[in-house]
């Protein structure tokens, strides 16, 4: 529930810097079994310093009123008392009133909580000023094969044709790398890597390629208009697992 308790903070925050009266969140009671429980509710509430301020529409039947319930500012008889996992009665609501283009329900969506991600974020922030890292490089930490070459160079790899029309749809600066005359990964390139990290790059690339089983693969090295080909080995597994992040 850490998750919750910083975001509400947050929203706790902004309410009283712009003189709000309480803050109301779409929680429903019982619909994620290890953070929305009663209890974890009361602790969400407390530890946000806004108790009796928080409002859930969508479960206020099952709840205590809250402050703005009792002083009339919201009224009771309107909110719900939906309880539990299904979602068929917000669903249903939402066809009622028109509202169609929302997201697909889903449990454990949280990147943080996802061991790669996470991982591949503690690398993001090890190597670069958090204060300088930019949405774009947050929305590819969910995309492809990562891989530290040096602390200045990482690489991401496409793992199929989706991967690689995602990848070109973003401006990336930097060079890009193809196997040549085959099916192939797009690599993206994060730093200036040198003429020896070119070649391992090409060599990673080569791996995923459909040639991989060749004893050498021409690979392209592309950037600002210009193209170097490579002409190298796959790379061995146990090479690139040192790697991978």
């Amino acid at each position: 529930i850490d998750c919750r308790i910083f975001m509400i903070h947050g929203a706790a925050e902004y309410m009283r810097e712009h003189e709000g009266h309480f803050v109301f969140t779409g929680e429903v009671l019982g619909q994620r079994p290890m953070s929305q429980h009663m209890q974890a509710l009361r602790l969400i509430e407390k530890e946000c310093g806004i108790e009796g301020y928080l409002l859930r529409p969508l479960s206020a039947k099952h709840l205590p009123p809250t402050i703005p319930e009792r002083l009339g500012w919201v009224n009771r008889d309107g909110l719900l008392g939906i309880s539990g996992r299904s979602r068929k009665e917000q669903m249903t609501r939402s066809d009622t009133w028109g509202i169609r283009d929302y997201p697909q329900p889903a449990g454990g969506c949280c990147y943080l909580a996802d061991e790669n991600f996470a991982r591949r974020f503690h690398d993001k922030r090890l190597h670069t000023d958090p204060e300088r890292i930019r949405r774009e490089e947050m929305i590819l930490l969910k995309v492809g094969r990562h891989f530290r070459l040096a602390p200045g160079v990482k690489i991401i790899v496409a793992r199929d044709e989706s991967e690689n029309q995602f990848l070109q749809r973003f401006d990336l600066p930097g060079w890009r790398f193809e196997a040549l005359r085959c099916g192939s990964p797009i690599t993206v390139v994060e730093g200036e890597p040198d003429d020896n990290l070119k070649m391992l790059i090409a060599s990673i690339t080569a791996r995923y390629s459909d040639r991989r089983g060749e004893p050498l693969v021409e690979v392209a090295a592309r950037r600002d208009g210009r193209e170097e080909v490579l002409l190298v080995p796959p790379v061995a597994d146990q090479v690139l697992e040192a790697y991978r992040i």
